[in-house]
């Protein structure tokens, strides 16, 4: 379907869905230990199609401090139309009251590293926010940041939003 609509179309279902934005949710948290090496989220993948796509990405993820935080990259088979922007913790955080933010601006495969908040009950969130050319896949690639024995966790309220926008 053409996008925008263009006068003379038909109003249809498809065509009034086709705005409406996509929802990936994780649909159990995840724990991982012992690693630093990205590999892909059982739940976070995108399939997309023809388009231009805003993505918005939300994670929500804690460990004990110290214990490795939380390094995320991405692997997509789509047509990246803009360098993404990583914002969360910086990757030093421990405190829950701690301030400093990471806002940085990346290549999809860079990894960007997000600190933890301690105690591990409290969930730190990251977001990531980019725009992507369909058609394809986008798959988020997670681990620690440095391999540790206390797992870091990415909470089932994680999740992937994709509104076309062209």
């Amino acid at each position: 379907m053409p996008f925008p609509w263009l006068a003379g179309m038909r109003v249809t279902a498809e065509r009034l869905n086709e705005h409406n934005p996509i929802f990936v949710f994780k649909t159990s948290s995840e724990g991982r230990a012992n690693t630093s090496a990205v590999a892909p989220d059982a739940h976070l993948t995108l399939t997309l199609g023809e388009g231009v796509w805003d993505i918005h990405a939300l994670l929500a993820y804690s460990g004990t401090s110290g214990s490795g935080g939380l390094r995320v990259a991405w692997d997509t088979t789509m047509t990246i139309v803009s360098r993404r922007a990583a914002g969360g913790a910086t990757e030093l955080s421990t405190n829950r009251l701690e301030t400093a933010v990471r806002l940085a601006v990346h290549n999809m495969n860079t990894e960007a590293e997000y600190g933890n908040r301690d105690p591990k009950g409290y969930q730190s969130q990251a977001w990531e926010d980019m725009i992507l050319q369909g058609p394809g896949t986008l798959t988020l690639l997670w681990a620690q940041i440095n391999s540790d024995a206390s797992e870091t966790t990415l909470f089932d309220n994680s999740y992937l939003k994709a509104q076309r926008v062209g």
